[in-house]
């Protein structure tokens, strides 16, 4: 149960979070500038030019035009999220299931289940290693196919997932 935390955690840290943070336009597609990370004052020198460069001219607003985002990236920020949520919930599930008396079926798996930190590492590094190719998948323009690929990952660890689940509720007589 030590572990489930860590399996959180990874879930969590796996899930991106990119536009939660970014402005949105409004009807007209403008946005308000943001806030600076840091505010940095301009010098004694350049206040002087900048008002130098108003005096006489009426100031105009500073107006940032965002180009509409592609709904794609969206998806597969999404399916980022899920392949977190799943690695997660598989292998708190074969963790579940092996301290019920289960056995491991998949041959490259058997000897990484021996340790549920060991299992952590491997589940982890397979929801990284889903995450990077269907990034480079997508940067380098084959963006259908990052999103599908990711699809098909998730699906297929899911239906792992949903036998473990079977499984584990055999051997709990549920």
């Amino acid at each position: 149960m030590r572990y489930w935390s860590a399996f959180v955690l990874a879930g969590i840290l796996l899930a991106p979070a990119a536009g939660l943070a970014s402005p949105r336009p409004d009807d007209r597609g403008v946005t308000a500038p943001t806030a600076p990370a840091a505010l940095v004052l301009p010098t004694e020198g350049r206040l002087r030019a900048l008002t130098a460069a108003l005096d006489g001219a009426d100031p105009q607003p500073v107006v940032r035009v965002i180009p509409d985002r592609d709904p794609r990236r969206a998806v597969l920020s999404s399916l980022h999220a899920v392949t977190g949520v799943v690695q997660t919930y598989d292998g708190m599930l074969t963790m579940r299931v092996l301290r019920a008396g289960g056995v491991e079926a998949n041959p490259l798996m058997k000897p990484v289940t021996r340790s549920e930190g060991t299992m952590l590492g491997v589940k982890i590094a397979a929801a990284v290693a889903t995450v990077i190719g269907t990034e480079t998948l997508w940067h380098d323009n084959h963006r259908l196919a990052a999103i599908v690929s990711s699809i098909v990952a998730n699906s297929a660890m899911a239906m792992i997932a949903r036998h473990n689940a079977h499984v584990l509720a055999t051997l709990e007589g549920r």
